[in-house]
């Protein structure tokens, strides 16, 4: 799904219309109470499932959607229902239809007609290749698009784990199966991201393995006393170097050692030198102290040019890493906007536990309010979710739930930063969410004439 484009709907309960022209980044769709917000999205969701209960379920004449398809363009979704019969086509097998008359029907005989319908039916079998939007109702259960069978991947031990855990506890009602649901998707991208560790490290050792058979070309890099340049550089790099493969946790005692002894040495040889340089005297013959001097510099120098090689190789391999993980240090970061206003703090190692720092004290995530898991929930999955492609369109229902005020001006803001390129439609009546942003408001629905 790239973007929803147009939704609407006659008869809704008998009196209701609507019509809501989206925008193609942001849009608030608002009304009081009672006005439709919430059965507007779950005819959406139910025409892209598509899903028949809801269909059957909740009273209209006739329902359209319009949007457009990463693969197949733009589509557009009918529905009619007229007494106890419901009709569905889309002009993505336009030379099809799908009919059910319900009457009597109870919720396992639709759920039945569905899964026989979605083998046999080209109108249900072309919705379903929809991927449908990301989707947060008013329960705080996050609706993510299906993975094709090209992306499902074998779950993990820690994943299956979390599944036998949440039946189990599923009729516990304090039992968050969204959570669950969170620590499977941030184990599952911690899990990718060792394995492009993997391939940086490789790399990296490839790198300064092969550097140890670098050829020194005499015609390019001659015989020269250190520079004015060079030997800034070097002092300048001197630090830099033991701090880059220090942050890389690759200099041990005996590396502190050896290199602070040589970058020591070095540097009384590049004094000695430019001290003696200063006293010779023009077109002089130079003393035994600088040529001795002279002779430990080249003697040294290919040295010097490896380190700073491997500086660059080692800087090169801490940007890579800090790419990698990027996503998760984001999260880390967006997320903790939010909690340090209460004074918490998310902490993810590179196992992926997640911890709650509160003072000096670590918890777990059952620490969190409700308002607070609500944001970790949807931060994780925008930021982490694999499933989720990098565009696409992500609905909340009445997002202010669960969120005090500061929270409330944040969430837009924060939802973007989490995925820019999401279209974001909210159905909300909260004027801290909607944030002065009147030109992108759509009224949810008017009442018909009679």
């Amino acid at each position: 799904m790239k973007t929803l484009q147009q939704f609407t709907a006659t008869g809704v309960f008998g009196y209701l219309a609507m019509d809501l022209n989206l925008n193609t980044d942001l849009t608030f769709l608002y009304g009081l109470n009672g006005s439709g917000k919430t059965t507007a999205l779950k005819l959406i969701m139910a025409l892209l499932g598509p899903s028949l209960g809801p269909l059957v379920r909740i009273p209209f004449r006739e329902l359209s959607l319009r949007g457009e398809t990463r693969k197949r363009g733009g589509f557009e979704i009918k529905a009619t229902k007229a007494e106890a019969l419901l009709e569905i086509s889309t002009s993505l097998v336009p030379e099809s239809k799908f009919t059910v008359e319900f009457s009597g029907l109870d919720s396992d005989d639709i759920g039945e007609i569905q899964s026989k319908s979605l083998k046999q039916n080209p109108v249900l079998q072309a919705l379903q290749r929809i991927t449908p939007p990301i989707f947060l109702g008013i329960d705080r259960r996050f609706r993510a698009p299906r993975l094709g069978p090209r992306h499902r991947r074998h779950p993990s031990q820690h994943q299956m784990a979390s599944e036998f855990e949440r039946k189990v506890h599923s009729a516990d009602p304090s039992f968050d199966t969204g959570m669950g649901e969170v620590a499977a998707v941030i184990e599952d991208f911690i899990r990718q991201l060792r394995r492009r560790q993997t391939l940086i490290d490789d790399e990296f050792r490839e790198k300064i393995l092969l550097d140890a058979f670098s050829y020194v070309d005499p015609e390019k890099h001659g015989f020269s006393g250190p520079t004015e340049d060079m030997v800034r550089a070097f002092r300048e790099k001197r630090a830099a170097i033991a701090d880059t493969l220090r942050s890389l946790e690759l200099a041990s005692e005996e590396f502190e050692r050896r290199s602070e002894d040589f970058f020591t040495t070095i540097d009384k040889v590049i004094n000695n030198i430019q001290t003696l340089r200063k006293k010779r005297n023009k077109g002089g013959k130079p003393s035994d102290a600088l040529t001795n001097a002279m002779t430990a510099w080249f003697m040294n120098q290919p040295q010097v040019d490896r380190i700073d090689r491997l500086f660059e190789v080692a800087n090169n391999y801490q940007a890579q890493q800090e790419s990698v993980y990027h996503p998760l240090t984001s999260f880390v970061e967006l997320t903790n906007k939010f909690f340090s206003q209460t004074g918490k703090e998310v902490k993810v190692n590179r196992a992926g536990d997640v911890q709650i720092k509160m003072g000096k004290r670590m918890t777990s995530l059952k620490a969190l309010s409700s308002g607070e898991r609500q944001i970790f929930i949807m931060l994780a999955h925008l930021s982490l979710n694999r499933s989720l492609l990098k565009d696409g369109v992500f609905i909340v229902d009445e997002p202010e739930l669960s969120l005090h005020m500061d929270w409330q001006t944040m969430f837009v803001d924060a939802v973007q930063t989490a995925n820019p390129k999401i279209q974001l439609i909210l159905a909300t009546h909260a004027p801290a969410i909607i944030g002065g942003r009147d030109e992108l408001c759509i009224p949810i629905s008017e009442v018909e004439e009679c």
